[in-house]
């Protein structure tokens, strides 16, 4: 009698429990696929430890999401292309003829910033190719678009300040890749050897091998 009564207790106390909101279940589901994939990749991330971390039933996770592919690209890709976008909308918007020195400390400054605060997230992104080019492909198509609008803004510079033989395609990802990889590997890069540096000396360097190169770089 006691177990059947503590049985009906349960049921009761699920019965009571309050349903989440739509929009609720959505944000615990990114914020646990984000933490999951930040620390253990994507490949050992499974839909039910994300759903099991967010307290939430694995099939609200496919009702939310569809699958772990589009989960992955709006936990850890859109929120980095978002960042790339407004600084591409940014660029675009200033005026002309311009410094190009203000719009690129913007960019740098504005992406190491995010890249750093987020750095499990990138290397989630990194590490991603290694399992799938289907998620790649899937994944990587928001990416993608906002990088095309950073080569036309490379096209659009080069006409204004005279820039000749660059690449504008390969030109651009060099540059998005340069960042992405001074904040994802600073501890790597720059803690261990030269433990001095600050996010304003990268930064700093940043900008100018962008605009100046090595050898062409001013005093």
């Amino acid at each position: 009698m006691a177990n059947e009564a503590e049985s009906a207790g349960s049921s009761s106390e699920r019965a009571r429990a309050p349903r989440r909101a739509p929009g609720e279940v959505r944000e615990l589901l990114l914020e646990s696929a984000k933490q999951m994939f930040s620390r253990h990749g994507y490949d050992y991330s499974s839909t039910k430890r994300i759903a099991e971390r967010a307290g939430v039933a694995e099939a609200l996770l496919f009702r939310h999401f569809g699958s772990k592919a589009q989960l992955f690209r709006e936990a850890i890709v859109e929120p980095m292309v978002t960042t790339l976008q407004a600084y591409a909308d940014q660029w675009s918007g200033y005026d002309r003829p311009h410094q190009v020195e203000s719009p690129v400390h913007d960019f740098v400054k504005t992406f190491f910033g995010t890249l750093s605060d987020r750095r499990g997230s990138a290397l989630a992104l990194t590490a991603v190719s290694n399992y799938s080019t289907d998620i790649v492909t899937d994944a990587g198509a928001p990416l993608a678009n906002v990088l095309t609008a950073i080569e036309k803004i490379v096209v659009q510079e080069a006409a204004q300040f005279g820039y000749s033989g660059l690449n504008p395609p390969i030109t651009g990802r060099v540059g998005v890749g340069s960042v992405l990889a001074a904040a994802v590997f600073r501890s790597w890069l720059f803690d261990r050897i030269v433990p001095e540096s600050t996010d304003d000396d990268l930064i700093a360097e940043l900008q100018t091998m962008l605009i100046h190169g090595v050898r062409n770089r001013p005093a």
